[in-house]
């Protein structure tokens, strides 16, 4: 179903989920979350681009573009050369369907809702009010906002289509609603438009406090934007690229009519600009078309230009004299149309797709993404990630499902050869240092010293990097487990997350891997401490199993969980998280042998993987990137404040600490101290090994301490867990 749903864009999975007789789970969960001490302190928002828009000045202009549960807003100009200037990112509360710029405003719709932001400082962007309302699309005229939902919501059947006052940006007022389905909306006049599968439907808003149902047209729609008395609208045919672009009179909104038609254009999005009609397609229609519609009866193909990746929104404006087109994984592209007959592609940026896996090394992150490659974020503030450098993979149809880093070099996998190391040393420029072939595609790696282990279908592989730019492949073995999702490390052996069986390896001998004993439980991820290995089921149970004896699996416990779809499993202190389609199960292990349910907490899109490091869990959640939560609680308001000293990246590990600390980064002259949460300093010895600087923590009590580290006049706050 997973792999089903990536394919589909978000406007239209609540019907087509619907026709195949299953409730849509973003729209069915109806637990209530309860953290237990899990809190989102900070997102990196950004998987595929959904839609773009604008607005333009004679100075300059303003780009939109919506990516995975973010939007990011940008600066444009084409004078001497072409400029692009991020100029901020926000954080949605759910998966992007669609993004308007009006004036100083900028609405924003997800599945979570309808939220309007201030944007006069576009550096700066100030939320002003949230629709909680899980959206397929909205619309925007004068004061008011129209929204369509899915048919499988938290709100009544007669609620689907609402209307709400936004006179008031800051307290939007509900004003009324009618029973009518749709993916689409578009409103002229007194008339909505809504479009899906089964129709177009004219919906009379002529007052707004009972909208209802007039008219309809056709069926397969794909696409709708209604100007004055005409409707254009894209409909599917059965075949792959089978798209034709309609134009609909309707000066009698009540009796929709076609007068013109254009085979092969229009598309997944239209944007009208004065004569001409604006299209992007996606799957079997990746291209930009420009077409006349000077007379609409007649609407004429007057120029198109391949697109890279599916295109599912495209803003044009006739002032910047260019087309915008958001992509699944190239992000945003940008055409040049100052001669229509022939657009020219000037450039893409910002790409990125579904987040499947990520690393944490200090105080970096390592995202991969299907179909965008490798993202290097920074994360030494979780508050605030941001984007350092890619390893951009966009346009060689590679799908990139794993990454595992250590020092300056990332392994990820390939199609040819299937697996590479990256040098990553310059972040922002990271570079392919060597490669190797394998048998097979990656699904997962884990490494350790001088060693990858990789599992694909049917085999489990490893790889010396002793040498990162001579990885060699020295060790292989078959497996009855059909497909690998994961691989867990614990001392001689490698615990293999699969389907249709649970596996561990012996690598005691890394040129000479064996399977020790197979289990049959499916899984996509699991969880490994001690004695004890934590195995989600893949549809609603975590097992507890003993591995004492390897050759022996013995069912400790099984315990329910409130999600479906379960992903992966990730351990803490004394917690073992649990994602799933619904987002992240926490369960207490006062008893290892026996999880005990504390609490939920519900993420913006599915969660494949989850990892803990430094007292913080990583999500990868997909489509809508990284989320950062804190794992726990303090009662302390220092707010993960860093200040950084020039020239310096500071870190710490282990964190949580046992017996030892490093810290990472300092200078040699820099000084160090303990202090505790309330200032006074704790003595401890000091020792500087080379680059680092090691602290004895054994005589530490548990608690929360702060780690003061000065140089160059400047010091930096570092917070560690004593357990």
């Amino acid at each position: 179903m997973q792999e089903s749903l990536a394919r589909v864009h978000p406007r239209m999975r609540a019907s087509w989920l619907k026709e195949r007789g299953v409730e849509d789970p973003y729209y069915t969960s109806v637990r209530t979350d309860s953290g237990s001490g899990l809190r989102c302190i900070g997102r990196w928002s950004f998987g595929p681009s959904y839609d773009v828009d604008g607005r333009t000045t004679p100075s300059e202009t303003l780009v939109a573009l919506a990516r995975g549960s973010g939007v990011s807003l940008l600066k444009f100009s084409r004078q001497d050369s072409l400029s692009i200037e991020l100029l901020s990112d926000i954080n949605a509360e759910g998966l992007m369907c669609r993004v308007k710029v009006a004036g100083t405003l900028l609405y924003v719709g997800s599945r979570r809702g309808l939220e309007i932001y201030n944007i006069a400082n576009e550096r700066s962007p100030v939320r002003l009010s949230w629709i909680p309302l899980p959206l397929n699309d909205f619309d925007v005229q004068d004061s008011l906002a129209y929204t369509i939902s899915g048919g499988y919501t938290d709100i009544s059947d007669d609620d689907s289509f609402r209307i709400y006052s936004i006179s008031n940006p800051a307290n939007p007022v509900f004003r009324g609603a009618c029973r009518d389905s749709g993916s689409i909306v578009s409103v002229a006049g007194n008339a909505a438009f809504l479009g899906d599968r089964w129709g177009l439907y004219v919906i009379d808003v002529t007052n707004p406090t009972s909208p209802h149902r007039i008219g309809s047209w056709g069926s397969d729609i794909e696409q709708v934007h209604a100007r004055g008395s005409l409707c254009f609208v894209t409909t599917r045919g059965s075949e792959p690229g089978d798209i034709t672009f309609h134009i609909l009179d309707v000066a009698v909104p009540s009796l929709p009519h076609q007068i013109g038609s254009l085979d092969s254009a229009g598309g997944n999005d239209v944007c009208l600009i004065d004569t001409l009609a604006f299209g992007a397609g996606e799957n079997s229609f990746n291209r930009l078309t420009i077409v006349s519609i000077a007379d609409s009866t007649r609407p004429r193909l007057v120029g198109q230009a391949p697109a890279w990746g599916w295109s599912y929104g495209i803003w044009a404006d006739g002032l910047a004299q260019s087309a915008f087109l958001g992509c699944h994984w190239e992000g945003l592209q940008v055409y040049d149309t100052r001669v229509t007959s022939a657009p020219v592609r000037d450039t893409s940026l910002l790409g990125s797709d579904m987040a499947d896996d990520i690393c944490i090394v200090n105080d970096r992150a390592y995202v991969a993404t299907v179909k965008s490659g490798l993202k290097i974020l920074d994360v030494i503030d979780p508050r605030k990630p941001t984007t350092l450098g890619s390893y951009d993979t966009a346009g060689q149809a590679p799908v990139l499902w794993t990454a595992a880093a250590l020092d300056s070099f990332v392994y990820i996998g390939w199609p040819r050869p299937r697996f590479r190391s990256v040098d990553v040393m310059n972040p922002s420029n990271p570079v392919c240092a060597g490669t190797c072939e394998l048998f097979g595609y990656p699904g997962d790696m884990a490494i350790r010293d001088s060693f990858v282990y990789v599992v694909e279908d049917y085999r489990f592989q490893v790889v010396n990097v002793a040498r990162p730019r001579e990885p060699v492949l020295v060790g292989s073995c078959l497996s009855g487990t059909g497909q690998y999702f994961e691989v867990v490390l614990r001392e001689t052996l490698a615990y293999v997350a699969g389907g249709p069986n649970l596996e561990i390896i012996s690598v005691a001998d890394p040129s000479d891997p064996y399977v020790v004993d197979t289990g049959a439980r499916f899984s996509m991820g699991l969880a490994v401490r001690d004695t004890f290995a934590y195995i989600p089921w893949a549809y609603d149970t975590l097992f507890v199993y003993s591995v004492a004896d390897p050759a022996d699996l013995r069912l400790l416990s099984s315990v329910p969980v409130g999600g479906v779809l379960l992903s992966d499993a990730a351990l803490g202190d004394s917690k073992v998280y649990v994602s799933s389609v619904n987002g992240i199960d926490i369960y207490g292990l006062d008893d290892p042998s026996l999880p005990v349910h504390r609490g939920s907490l519900t993420s913006p899109e599915p969660v494949l993987r989850l990892t803990y490091s430094g007292g913080l869990l990583y999500a990868a959640m997909q489509e809508a990137g990284i989320a950062i939560y804190e794992t726990t609680a303090v009662g302390v308001s220092e707010g993960w404040q860093v200040l950084r000293p020039a020239g310096a990246r500071l870190g710490v590990a282990p964190n949580p600490v046992r017996d030892r600390i490093r810290v990472i980064g300092a200078t040699a002259d820099a000084r160090v101290a303990i202090c505790d949460v309330i200032g006074r300093t704790v003595t401890t010895p000091v020792e500087r090994k080379g680059g680092a600087i090691e602290l004895d923590a054994s005589a530490l009590r548990a608690g929360v301490y702060f780690i003061r580290v000065c140089e160059n006049e400047r010091m930096v706050v570092l917070r560690i867990v004593r357990p």
